[in-house]
């Protein structure tokens, strides 16, 4: 998963890390004017600062490259983040002694890495940023419809520079593609030397030239990244584009999330157990008075249970809140549009909230779903988007989680073309699970729900 990080975030992040680390240590210098080196001190202690500062700056979208430092809005968001983590700092100090600093360390900790990591920011966004712009080069075999929208996804990315097509017609690329056939099939090794090109994309489905092939193959043995349709979108847009799939791209890579391994047949599974049962046990509170406020706000149970799809196509009943009127769950006509009438009012503040989801974490601790998976659908939506949808019953080879890659990345909805955009990011996490791509999520769906961003 880490290669589908961009390593100029990674570089600012080391930074920060070695920036907190140092405030770190002049810390207790500044405060008793007494120079001392012993940086295996108090180890404990700085790694959750680290931890916290680290979770706050993601959480704030401090990460995105794509915002000057110098925004207000990223400012405000800088600042936000490191209130937050002196905040946090402080409360895991008082209930765990053991581990804190003294108050005055504390303090100047605080200060010096908010001066430290925001002059690192501007430092890196004047120097390092631009440094490391260099472009890859890349063409793209094939100027029909595909090239054609591949061009579309990368004609606006700053880490690339599109150099032309490749293809035996001519004639092929109209207006509005400002750029131009370089040659045919047979000229693609003799323009790629000329040009140092660093990538090629196969807009191809099928490859029925035998010396294309051969140049293609020559191309890759000698260093130049070769990428298949499938395997482009996958790495640029973090999803796989159903309709460039076949069965033999599908047989031919490896998918992580049906491996029998460790992490997918007993950590995932111990990991979500222990989850649900701290969220259960912090959010009791807060359970108690949504099922107050449901039964003082409309007639019915407090608990709605519907009968979805599971792991292997097996049936199993989910337990939400419920936050629509007795009778009208069946009614889809405004299924995953905001105002839709058949929500309560109180049903529609913990949609925002996600309070509704709470209950499902009991359908965790019984085994029928993960914290981490694909969503889990209704009877008659997988039969439905099964009949037209391609590859639609491979989410089903995992387990469903209350969180995924595809909820924290695309709006839900309720159409054939949601289902489709969704499965594309499903997809993804089947082929891709590992522990660092749930915990990626967990992150993002923390942001999620404090922002406000993300599926209904």
């Amino acid at each position: 998963m880490l290669k589908y990080i961009q390593k100029k975030k990674l570089l600012l992040l080391a930074g920060d890390m070695f920036l907190i680390y140092c405030a770190y240590l002049l810390s207790p210098i500044i405060r008793f004017q007494i120079f001392f080196f012993e940086p295996l001190e108090g180890l404990g202690g700085f790694s959750i600062i680290l931890c916290i500062y680290l979770f706050c700056f993601y959480i704030a979208d401090l990460y995105n490259l794509d915002v000057r430092v110098k925004a207000p809005r990223y400012i405000f968001n800088f600042f936000l983040a490191n209130v937050f983590s002196a905040g946090l700092g402080l409360f895991m100090f008082f209930f765990f002694p053991f581990i804190g600093f003294g108050r005055g360390i504390f303090a100047i900790t605080v200060l010096i890495t908010l001066f430290f990591t925001y002059t690192w920011r501007i430092f890196f966004e004047l120097v390092f940023a631009k440094f490391l712009k260099r472009k890859q080069t890349i063409i793209i075999v094939g100027a029909g419809k595909t090239g054609k929208e591949i061009y579309k996804v990368i004609k606006d990315d700053p880490t690339y520079k599109v150099l032309g097509f490749i293809d035996d017609n001519a004639e092929r690329l109209e207006a509005p593609y400002y750029l131009k056939i370089l040659g045919d099939y047979m000229a693609l090794d003799k323009i790629t030397n000329n040009e140092r090109i660093d990538q090629i994309v196969i807009a191809i489905k099928d490859i029925k030239n035998k010396e294309l092939f051969k140049k293609i193959l020559n191309l890759k043995i000698r260093g130049v990244q070769v990428y298949d349709v499938p395997s482009f979108y996958e790495e640029n847009l973090g999803k796989l584009h159903v309709e460039y799939l076949s069965d033999s791209w599908l047989m031919n890579i490896p998918i992580h999330g049906v491996r029998r391994n460790i992490y997918n047949t007993r950590i995932k599974r111990v990991i979500g157990t222990i989850l649900s049962l701290i969220v259960l046990f912090i959010t009791l509170p807060v359970i108690l008075l949504t099922i107050i406020a449901i039964k003082m706000d409309s007639k019915g149970p407090v608990l709605f249970k519907q009968e979805r799809i599971g792991l292997n196509g097996i049936p199993f009943e989910m337990v939400k809140f419920r936050t629509m009127k007795v009778g009208m769950e069946k009614d889809r006509t405004f299924a995953g549009k905001k105002d839709d009438p058949r929500i309560t009012q109180v049903g529609r503040i913990i949609r925002f909230f996600r309070i509704d989801e709470l209950p499902e974490f009991w359908n965790v601790l019984r085994g029928d779903m993960n914290i981490f998976g694909p969503r889990a659908l209704m009877k008659e939506e997988v039969e439905e988007f099964e009949q037209k949808i391609p590859y639609f019953s491979l989410r089903h080879f995992v387990r469903p989680g209350i969180t995924g890659w595809a909820q924290v990345n695309y709006p839900h909805g309720a159409t054939v073309e949601d289902a489709l955009e969704k499965l594309k990011y499903d997809l993804f996490y089947i082929k891709n699970l590992s522990p660092f791509l749930d915990f990626h999520i967990f992150l993002r769906t923390i942001r999620v729900v404090l922002f406000g961003k993300g599926a209904r």
